[in-house]
């Protein structure tokens, strides 16, 4: 028997937040519909009703209550259907300048992975059996957070994986500094992000991963301010 169509969406402000759920979602065989404002949901009209699930890839906005602000009409279409993948810190305590949730904390990839996987799972929906994201000889295993390449299985922190990650998704095209640090999370693992330090962390992503071409790639300073990594012929 044919399984039905799903209609899965993810609601992203964060170009970050955003593009994981929609490259996890593809991982597991799933083509999401992805809307960068509540505007956008409101657009979809009577089809809203229809999704059968709506991820919230970052913190949304709060109203005074603590609950999330959508235009009218959001909320009460998709109800149950609403699923939030940014993690509640466990600190600070509130205050008086804090009163309401505590601050969302920006899941890594093997964050998104896992839960959204789980919630595939638990409620029902299809979705393909979890495979590495594989480059050439580079086999990335988002469950355990660990990189296979010949001769080597590497279990890396949450900001090496992610930016190793980037790299791959986004081989051979040139990414500004910039642009990496809208990608990094800015709470988990990582504290050399600016200037000369980020550019630090990158050269301990070559170095971990053997990015110098022996396997078929290599991580390329390309200018002041951009790296790109390229495929290489393996010797």
């Amino acid at each position: 028997m044919t399984r039905p169509a799903r209609r899965i969406g993810v609601l992203g402000h964060a170009l970050r937040e955003r593009e994981y759920a929609r490259r996890v979602l593809r991982a597991l065989g799933v083509a999401p519909l992805v809307f960068t404002s509540g505007d956008e949901l409101t657009a979809l009209g009577d089809d809203l009703a229809r999704l059968n699930l709506l991820f919230l890839g970052d913190a949304p906005p709060t109203d005074r209550e603590g609950e999330v602000a959508l235009p009218p009409g959001v909320l009460s279409s998709i109800g149950s259907k609403l699923v939030q993948l940014a993690h509640a810190d466990s600190g600070p305590a509130p205050t008086r300048h804090l009163r309401a949730r505590p601050p969302m904390q920006p899941p890594s990839f093997d964050d998104f992975y896992r839960d959204i996987l789980l919630v595939l799972q638990t409620r029902g929906l299809g979705c393909a059996t979890p495979k590495p994201l594989t480059w050439g000889a580079y086999s990335f295993h988002p469950l355990e957070r660990s990189v296979s390449f010949p001769g080597r299985t590497r279990r890396l922190d949450p900001v090496t994986f992610d930016l190793a990650l980037e790299f791959f998704f986004n081989a051979e095209r040139m990414l500004s500094l910039a642009r990496l640090r809208r990608m990094m999370n800015p709470v988990r693992g990582a504290r050399r992000f600016w200037g000369n330090e980020l550019i630090g962390t990158l050269t301990d992503v070559a170095d971990e991963l053997e990015l110098h071409g022996a396997h078929g790639w290599r991580l390329v300073h390309c200018e002041p301010e951009a790296f790109r990594l390229d495929r290489e012929a393996i010797p």
